[in-house]
C-alpha cells in the first residue's frame, strides 16, 4: 500500500508517497509500485527497521536504493538534568525564544547547516530544494506549526522543541554554525532545552540523527543520551 505524503508533494511539487508492506508478497509490492507511477507519484519511500533483512532485500531487488538511516537518541530529564546543569551556567542568558521577527536569521542560519541528512544526499532533491525544505522548517517551528518552541543564541545556533503525548518530547532539529563548533554551544543548547521540557512535564526527550553522523553521535553520548531505536529509510524514483 502507498500512502502520499500530501506536505512533502505539496512542497516539492512533485508526487510523493510512502510504501507501507502489509505483506512481503513481491508481487503484490511490484503491483503497489506499478499503480503508483500510474497514479502520478514520482517518488517513494519506505521506512524499515533495520533488523528486517528479508524486506531490505525485498527491496534491493524492486530498485529501492538506500537513503538514510538514523538513530534515534534518549534521555530521561531527571537524569539529564543532574549530570549536566552545572555546566555553561554562565552563558545561558544569551539563549533566547524566537519569535516571528526572527525568522529572518533563522531562516539564513539554516541553511546548508545539515548536510548529513537525507534530503542532501539523495539524488531525487537539489541542494536548493533542501535549502528550502529546511528554511520553511524553521519558519513552520517558529509559528509553532511543527513545534512548541525555538530557542536560539544569535548568529551560532538554535534548537526547536516539541511536547508528545505520554509525557515524552522531541528536539526536532538542533544546530550550530560551523565557526562555532566545538565551543559548548549545543551543550548549553541542549541544556536549555531539556529545562524546557521538564516545565513541561516531559520525563523522555528523544532526538534523530544519522549513522554516519558520528560527531552527532558522540555528543549525544556524551551528554548522557542512550540509543532508543534505529530506522532504515529505502526509496525509490519512480
Amino acid at each position: 500500500m502507498i500512502v502520499e505524503l500530501t506536505w512533502d508533494s505539496t512542497f516539492f511539487n512533485r508526487k510523493i508517497g510512502e510504501l507501507k508492506i502489509a505483506s512481503k508478497s513481491l508481487t503484490q509490492i511490484e503491483n503497489a509500485i506499478k499503480r503508483a507511477k500510474k497514479d502520478g507519484f514520482e517518488y517513494i519511500i519506505c521506512k524499515i527497521q533495520s533488523q528486517q533483512t528479508a524486506i531490505i532485500r525485498l527491496l534491493e531487488s524492486l530498485g529501492f536504493y538506500l537513503s538514510d538511516i538514523g538513530v534515534t537518541c534518549a534521555v530521561e530529564t531527571n537524569k539529564f538534568l543532574y549530570k549536566n546543569m552545572n555546566k555553561n551556567l554562565n552563558t545561558k542568558k544569551f539563549i533566547k525564544i524566537a519569535t516571528e521577527k526572527d525568522i529572518p536569521m533563522l531562516k539564513e542560519m539554516v541553511k546548508s547547516l545539515f548536510l548529513e541528512s537525507r534530503f542532501y544526499n539523495d539524488p531525487f532533491f537539489s541542494k536548493e530544494e533542501a535549502d528550502n525544505m529546511y528554511q520553511t522548517w524553521i519558519e513552520n517551528s517558529v509559528k509553532g506549526n511543527i513545534s512548541d518552541i525555538v530557542l536560539y543564541i544569535p548568529v551560532k545556533g538554535f534548537i526547536t522543541c516539541k511536547k508528545l503525548p505520554l509525557c515524552a518530547g522531541e528536539i526536532v532539529l538542533v544546530g550550530v554554525k560551523k565557526d562555532f563548533r566545538g565551543k559548548g554551544i549545543g551543550t548549553i543548547l541542549i541544556q536549555k532545552a531539556i529545562k524546557w521540557f521538564e516545565t513541561q512535564g516531559t520525563s523522555v526527550v528523544s532526538v534523530r540523527t544519522q549513522l554516519k553522523n558520528l560527531r552527532a553521535m558522540n555528543f549525544y553520548a556524551q551528554l548522557g543520551f542512550y540509543i532508543k531505536g534505529y530506522d532504515i529509510v529505502f526509496a525509490k524514483i519512480l
